[in-house]
């Protein structure tokens, strides 16, 4: 073999090394990372169900104790969307609604789809915030699309004020594709807290949620859009009455207002499961 062919062959094999080291270092630390990814996941899912419950302020940063401390006064709970029952079945702290709803024996496709997410589980998730053995709030998972991306995020409910007729209590988004300045607001507290008091349901019990440029201060059900994110808006509009209407979380609100769920019923479920 030639010096040339030689001095070749080693350049080769060199950066077949370099490679393979590389590989195994960005592997290993893929590997490493996951777990501290995933707690991070749960974590920042945890705050925003907690920024919904009242029990945490938007933008103000906890330490991951803090986190757990709190989340150990939500109940969480799996509802038959159909039924609006609880179900007993699986565990809540480890069910996954979207993972589900891609399942052909867990989930189906939507033939009506305002929200526009193709496909939904036939059960949910659900937080409740239960004080004074009342059920305080009721934290409900959201999911549509908006202008560029599907956007995730949390409701709550509140029936301590109204008496039987549910008020939205808070709104917050922790996953979501839109546009930076624009659709992205949707997650700035300042117009999460527009939502605060806002009366989901019309005298007939059906959602009528509007998000609207200029909204009415005599329509509690309007809260205003945000400005240059009209389809954004939109889809915050739809998500909100897809989620809180009959093929969501209707019938299970129905049962809460009614008083066919409660704090013991809830217990008695946990105790079952």
């Amino acid at each position: 073999m030639s010096k040339q062919a030689n001095s070749n062959f080693a350049v080769f094999r060199f950066a077949a090394i370099i490679c393979l080291v590389c590989s195994l270092v960005v592997s290993a630390a893929a590997v490493s990372l996951r777990s501290i990814q995933e707690k991070n996941a749960l974590n920042e899912k945890r705050i925003n169900i907690l920024i919904a419950a009242g029990l945490a302020e938007a933008g103000k940063k906890m330490t991951a104790k803090e986190i757990e401390e709190r989340f150990e006064k939500i109940t969480p709970v799996v509802v038959n969307l159909k039924s609006g029952e609880l179900v007993s079945d699986k565990d809540p702290a480890t069910y996954d609604m979207y993972q589900a709803a891609e399942s052909k024996d867990e989930g189906k496709a939507l033939t009506n789809d305002p929200a526009n997410i193709k496909r939904i589980a036939e059960d949910g998730s659900a937080y409740l915030l239960i004080e004074d053995d009342k059920i305080a709030r009721v934290i409900l998972p959201v999911q549509g699309y908006g202008l560029w991306s599907t956007m995730y995020g949390f409701t709550a409910l509140s029936y301590e004020d109204e008496g039987d007729h549910a008020t939205i209590k808070g709104l917050t988004f922790y996953q979501q594709g839109e546009t930076p300045g624009l659709g992205a607001r949707i997650t700035e507290p300042a117009w999460q807290a527009e939502w605060d008091g806002v009366s989901p349901y019309d005298d007939q019990g059906k959602p009528r949620v509007e998000v609207v440029k200029n909204a009415s201060p005599d329509k509690d059900w309007q809260v205003d859009a945000i400005s240059g994110a009209t389809l954004t808006s939109r889809g915050v509009q739809n998500l909100m009455n897809f989620w809180l209407g009959e093929q969501g979380y209707e019938p299970f609100l129905h049962r809460i207002q009614e008083g066919e769920i409660t704090a013991e019923t809830v217990k008695e479920a946990g105790n079952r499961s």
